[in-house]
């Protein structure tokens, strides 16, 4: 796509697709730019695409530079008789005058989302990164980071009656001074967040990774398999604030991390609802103001590990307050050290591990490491570092489930013996700004020249 571009000169979308085009309807291999949007009743829509009516499939595209009004990036609205397709695509730098930065959705539509990077978007007033209006959104094995928007959510807003499920993907360093640095659920949204890694983001007063405000008891929300690591919140939230507003929440086998200096607490719950919050098998570690601030009745927690429960609001039932013994919190490490009393003591009607025990505490559970030649950001072995092994980067240290890299040394993207969130900044540094070279080997076959406890079982395609 970097070789065959179509950039836009005076007022209009790059690409339009409104004639009704079904997913047979193929765009692949193109790089958009400069889009200024299609003008509907006075306001711009899809700066690089614009989709009405129609379910085409986007593929090995990158769309950057783009603005308009509502979906810098990309603008669909139905209802459609499918679901749009983006297959490996790239939005980037991308800008809304209101809202939807990266991609904003409206009127019944539908996308489906996988292996895609959303960078550097930004909106004016709200959703940075996606907005999802009485619409589907279906995101996996996607990175979501470094979007923003001026007042209110930095990245990804589900809203007015529209369903989201983000599986296998990682939500990070998206940024809104007012609240919700990196997904709101409002005004009866609902969603399913599955083995997702929500890092980095920063909410200004309150819900820094997630803001639930739904308005709806009558569906239920899941947030399952997660991580929470070093998000912010001033006054609360850090990591989930969840409003006054009804609810049915349940949380399985999370870990919610530390979080960012100066931030309130991890997880703020201002609802009276009685018992409308479940927490199961799950872990919170307090910030300098607490773990979870609940108002009393709404939340029970079953089988999981709070820090500082007592005193919480949170009802309890064998739960307990002890050192989970991470690998390293610090680094976002969250693997279980021996010895945890997090291992083999959650729910034990949740399915059992791999070798037959009953299931962990958190979203992971005990660290198996398991020595030559490798290239150094060549994380997924195929012979080229690339956004993918970025992407894989970040799955292994924050994604339960996710697969195990062979080579920890090609992992270690700056050499410092350590495996953790710099390696996957250092990695998307080198392929997206400055474009220096990783330590050796980089680029070539060779030895790790540094003495560190890292292994490679596989290096070399």
């Amino acid at each position: 796509p970097e070789s065959t571009w179509i950039s836009v000169v005076g007022q209009s979308s790059a690409v339009k697709f409104i004639s009704g085009e079904f997913s047979n309807t193929i765009l692949e291999g193109f790089t958009l730019r400069n889009g200024t949007g299609t003008l509907i009743s006075g306001r711009s829509y899809g700066g690089g695409i614009l989709i009405q009516n129609s379910t085409p499939t986007i593929r090995n595209c990158i769309i950057e530079n783009n603005q308009a009004v509502e979906g810098g990036g990309i603008h669909i609205e139905g209802p459609t008789f499918g679901e749009v397709i983006l297959e490996s695509v790239i939005l980037q730098n991308n800008s809304a005058f209101d809202l939807g930065g990266g991609i904003s959705l409206a009127s019944q539509a539908e996308i489906n989302m996988s292996e895609c990077s959303l960078i550097s978007n930004s909106a004016s007033v709200v959703s940075g990164a996606i907005s999802c209006d009485q619409s589907t959104l279906i995101v996996s094995d996607s990175l979501i980071a470094n979007n923003s928007s001026n007042l209110a959510v930095g990245a990804v807003w589900v809203h007015c009656d529209s369903e989201a499920v983000i599986t296998d993907s990682v939500i990070s360093a998206n940024t809104a001074p007012l609240s919700g640095g990196g997904i709101v659920i409002s005004d009866q949204g609902r969603a399913t967040l599955d083995r997702c890694q929500i890092s980095e983001n920063s909410g200004g007063s309150s819900g820094g990774g997630i803001l639930l405000d739904s308005g709806s008891d009558q569906e239920l929300q899941i947030i399952r398999d997660c991580i929470f690591h070093n998000n912010f919140a001033q006054t609360g939230g850090a990591h989930l604030a969840v409003s006054f507003n009804p609810i049915n929440l349940l949380i399985e086998s999370c870990t919610f991390g530390l979080t960012s200096n100066n931030s309130g607490a991890a997880i703020n719950i201002n609802n009276s609802t009685p018992d409308s919050i479940v927490f199961d098998s799950s872990i919170v570690l307090a910030s300098a103001n607490g773990s979870v601030v609940a108002l009393p009745g709404s939340t029970f927690a079953q089988y999981s590990c709070i820090e500082g429960i007592t005193g919480s609001g949170v009802t309890q039932l064998d739960s307990f307050d002890l050192d989970p013994l991470f690998t390293d919190a610090a680094a976002g490490i969250y693997t279980l050290e021996p010895g945890s009393p997090c291992l083999d003591t959650g729910n034990p009607l949740l399915p059992l591990d791999s070798d037959g025990s009953i299931t962990d505490v958190g979203a992971l559970g005990p660290r198996t490491l398991v020595s030559e030649e490798f290239r150094r950001g060549d994380v997924d072995g195929s012979g080229t570092e690339n956004i993918a092994d970025a992407i894989q980067v970040l799955a292994f240290l924050f994604i339960p489930g996710a697969s195990t890299p062979q080579c920890e040394d090609a992992v270690d993207t700056n050499d410092d013996g350590a495996l953790n969130l710099t390696d996957a900044i250092t990695l998307l540094t080198t392929l997206f700004v400055l474009g220096d070279p990783l330590p050796v080997p980089f680029g070539e076959c060779g030895l790790d020249p540094t003495v560190d406890s890292l292994t490679c079982s596989k290096g070399c395609p």
